[in-house]
């Protein structure tokens, strides 16, 4: 069975073949200049977009985490715990002491804040680049829920981004976080606001439960 979890260079693999076998392959590469001495891969056909090249597939990997689509993570200077990554222009992705890493677009990478052990969810790269028609089977029992997440991967999601903008002292509010689980997940507002309604108080923004005077319930006004 593979991993939930992909390397930078596994799904720069994946963007470019749709083929968990090649994924599979790339599992010891470390590096985006070691996947160029990968021999046997070869584009998706069948697409409903134009295939993506080995040299442009890095480019589409860090749009679609600047616009949300998919989340990174990844441990900041290469010393600190593994947590989610906030997407911010000007980043770029490039061979560090032997491993993709992401860190601003200067000649001195080491010099800013980067991050290094990058990982990516596998299911997000399958629903940002689907594999080709003719290889998708109709839907049953656990992949009808691919279509839509679950309740705890969106609270999770919104909670880890919380934690990320947190500590780079960035706004965390309720839209903010919306906003982002609402790009990441291609979720309606509606949705995403029934999402927030039904969970927890302690998970909004840190706010604690609050309870009515004299009674035991939590004090929750529905969003609308």
């Amino acid at each position: 069975m593979s991993s939930p979890w992909w390397s930078i260079p596994q799904a720069i693999v994946w963007i470019v073949t749709r083929s968990e076998s090649q994924v599979l392959r790339a599992d010891g590469v470390r590096t985006a200049a070691g996947l160029r001495r990968m021999t046997g891969m070869r584009r998706a056909s069948g697409l409903e977009e134009p295939p993506v090249s080995l040299a442009a597939a890095p480019d589409e990997l860090l749009q679609a985490w600047q616009a949300r689509r998919i989340a990174l993570f990844g441990r900041k200077w290469g010393k600190e715990p593994s947590r989610l990554i906030v997407g911010r222009s000007g980043f770029r992705l490039r061979d560090h002491r032997g491993e993709v890493c992401v860190g601003d677009r200067t000649l001195y990478f080491d010099k800013r804040p980067f991050w290094s052990s990058l990982s990516v969810r596998a299911d997000h790269c399958k629903r940002c680049w689907p594999e080709p028609a003719s290889r998708t089977q109709p839907a049953s029992g656990p992949l009808v829920s691919a279509g839509r997440p679950s309740d705890g991967e969106v609270r999770a999601f919104i909670e880890e981004n919380r934690k990320a903008l947190r500590a780079e002292r960035k706004r965390a509010g309720r839209d903010v976080l919306l906003r982002a689980a609402m790009n990441h997940f291609g979720l309606s507002r509606k949705v995403a606001l029934d999402f927030w309604n039904n969970a927890p108080r302690d998970r909004k923004g840190g706010r604690p439960k609050k309870t009515r005077p004299g009674t035991d319930r939590p004090n929750v006004k529905p969003v609308r």
